[in-house]
């Protein structure tokens, strides 16, 4: 085998192992841009479901879980299926949540229709707030998480708490 042969032969196999690291880091980049689109997405749901929470509050009647809000929660579940499995423990959290405060609304909306006077005596908005809080702070805990991981660039508390309800319910 002459010299030029063999050092060829290196070249050859140099170009084909560099070619082979350039793939995989593209694959990675790229795979990293979609997992952070993805988490957009999710957030985006997310955030759309806890503006119809929001809404709840001053709502004058109940009338179920709307078809936008069962899209936004099955979209951010499908999404976390996906591409998170890290926030599956988070992510049952926030349906406990969700499902204790339909639970809440459609009670409270029953108790409303049928007893004004022990509706009223309910303290419904206490009780509505400490559920809002509880799926406030899973949903700041996800989007904390997604930051920590360097899907998404921290971002300020979750934009559906109306901080000054909430402070006018604590006076």
């Amino acid at each position: 085998m002459s010299a030029w042969l063999y050092f060829g032969l290196w070249l050859l196999a140099a170009l084909v192992a560099l070619a082979f690291v350039s793939a995989t880091i593209a694959k990675r980049l790229r795979l990293r841009e979609v997992r952070r689109e993805q988490g957009v997405l999710l957030l985006d749901a997310l955030e759309r479901y806890g503006e119809w929470i929001a809404a709840q509050r001053h709502a004058p009647v109940f009338d179920g879980e709307s078809a936008e809000v069962a899209q936004a929660l099955d979209e951010a579940g499908r999404i976390r299926t996906g591409w998170f499995p890290e926030l599956a423990t988070d992510m049952a959290e926030l349906l406990g949540v969700h499902a204790r405060l339909l639970h809440f609304l459609a009670a409270q909306h029953e108790l409303r229709q049928r007893d004004l006077d022990a509706w009223l005596d309910t303290d419904h908005d206490g009780r509505f707030l400490g559920l809002w809080r509880q799926q406030l702070a899973v949903l700041q805990t996800l989007q904390a998480k997604l930051a920590a991981m360097g899907i998404v660039s921290p971002m300020p508390p979750w934009t559906s708490q109306p901080a000054a309800d909430i402070r006018e319910s604590r006076a």
